[in-house]
């Protein structure tokens, strides 16, 4: 199996994007997880292989108390068959397909392609992924910075407990997404951009180049699993409360919302702070002026990527401590 990276800023669709292809019978989606990035830079060179079972039970067991909702079952002597001896990328699939199967109700994981890996932090590092691996890809998904704020506006609280100032928002968005224009550069046949709102809007069209891009078979939209029957369905009241919209057939309802929900002035800033990523990626700005943004949200949002940088570059060890 290959591993598929859906990488952008979260609130951009991920969760929606990876349960229509986790219902096409060669793809896995796995539960949102820092699997493969959390152990990379440790046993990626095949560090600690004798040992590579019990960290790997450590991390699940650090998960689970910090999402106690998640349907994790995994027993250690699950994870003592995989071989030791395997390089990394086989490792961590074969360990996937354990997550995977657990948290889709007995799915058959075998004889699949793709192993969908989303979570939005691996943006930051997926480069060396796509570098390192070149059997793997990438879609890269964006929304539109307006609708990205609004959504965040609007969620009573993200995974994390806590929303960030919009302006925040809109820098994250900015930095996030110029990522793109390298990855592209660097890595054009395992990279796909998709938009949102092409998404939403053409759903069976956007599915079709998807597959194609994954060498896929074609699937029909009418085919795409509800959130309930996809595994996702038991997670925390908050997580239920934040993926309530996916039990909802694919539609393009919130493209426009933004509108409802931000002030002129957070759409003037918001245009001022991402206009040149905005009209990169296809997005049209209706305003003109350049908004005053104070040094510190710069400085925050530079250091939320550090810290994310630091923490996937840390020696395995303390991560593990810093989880439990």
């Amino acid at each position: 199996m290959n591993r598929l990276f859906i990488i952008g800023i979260g609130r951009s669709g991920s969760t929606l994007l990876s349960k229509t292809l986790g219902s096409h019978p060669d793809c896995l989606d796995n539960p949102e997880i820092p699997l493969f990035s959390f152990f990379y830079k440790a046993l990626r060179n095949n560090r600690f292989n004798s040992e590579r079972n019990h960290l790997v039970v450590r991390f699940i067991n650090a998960m689970k108390r910090r999402h106690p909702g998640h349907p994790w079952q995994i027993q250690p002597e699950e994870i003592a068959q995989i071989p030791s001896e395997l390089d990394y990328f086989s490792y961590m699939n074969q360990l996937s397909t354990l997550f995977t199967s657990d948290a889709t109700s007995e799915k058959n994981t075998q004889g699949r392609k793709w192993i969908i890996d989303k979570n939005p932090v691996n943006t930051l590092h997926v480069h060396q992924f796509l570098k390192e691996y070149p059997q793997t890809k990438a879609i890269f998904l964006v929304r539109d910075p307006r609708a990205n704020v609004a959504s965040r506006i609007q969620s009573v609280n993200s995974v994390h407990g806590r929303n960030n100032h919009w302006i925040l928002n809109a820098i994250r968005w900015k930095r996030y997404n110029r990522r793109f224009y390298h990855l592209k550069r660097d890595y054009s046949s395992q990279i796909y951009l998709l938009r949102y709102e092409q998404f939403v809007t053409h759903p069976q069209q956007t599915i079709n180049e998807l597959c194609a891009f994954l060498g896929l078979s074609p699937m029909k939209i009418e085919e795409v699993a509800t959130l309930n029957s996809n595994g996702h369905n038991e997670a925390n009241t908050r997580l239920n409360k934040k993926y309530v919209d996916l039990n909802q057939p694919i539609n393009s309802r919130a493209i426009e919302q933004w509108r409802e929900v931000l002030t002129h002035r957070q759409q003037e800033t918001i245009e001022s702070i991402c206009r040149y990523e905005m009209h990169n990626l296809g997005y049209v700005s209706e305003t003109h002026s350049s908004a005053y943004i104070p040094l510190t949200f710069q400085i925050i949002a530079f250091w939320y990527e550090l810290k994310e940088k630091i923490v996937f570059s840390l020696p395995l060890s303390l991560k593990l401590k810093r989880l439990e």
